[in-house]
């Protein structure tokens, strides 16, 4: 009898946990794809593009306009616009990040360069290296909470 009422409280858990992954499943499926570049708009084109986009904010970060567009707990991207004078110019570089099923946050980004080429590729080697840092945070981040939430994480 204590086994069969084990085995029912955990097909009810089981069958609790697999509603709740299915209602996510469902809001993911709901959401919006993320926006991409088309690097043949150029860049003036990609600009007027990027601003239009439903929701964008924009905005100046250090030599860069930026635009950012997000659909909460789903999506995000950031994209950022070069300006006259500075390294790599003209271009456009998107960072998207995607919630995983996992809760870990990735980073992916790409870049349209119409300027000097060497300019570009070391402009996108780092945010390559963004990217990676912060995928690995978001990472570390997932697992501390697992942690901090399981009886039988590390002592503190």
């Amino acid at each position: 009898m204590v086994r069969t009422a084990r085995v029912g409280l955990l097909l009810t858990g089981a069958v609790a946990l697999l509603s709740a992954t299915a209602l996510s499943t469902t809001a993911w499926a709901e959401a919006p794809p993320a926006p991409t570049l088309d690097c043949a708009l150029g860049y003036a084109g990609l600009h007027a593009s990027m601003h239009a986009l439903p929701g964008a904010n924009a905005g100046k970060r250090g030599d860069f306009d930026v635009v950012s567009v997000s659909v909460p707990e789903t999506w995000i991207i950031e994209v950022a616009f070069t300006a006259p004078g500075t390294p790599a110019h003209p271009a456009v570089m998107m960072r998207t990040q995607r919630k995983q099923v996992t809760g870990v946050w990735t980073s992916q980004s790409k870049g349209c360069g119409y300027g000097d080429p060497a300019q570009f590729e070391a402009a996108m080697a780092d945010m390559k290296a963004g990217d990676t840092a912060l995928t690995n945070a978001s990472r570390d981040a997932v697992e501390q909470k697992k942690q901090d939430q399981s009886p039988l994480g590390t002592p503190q």
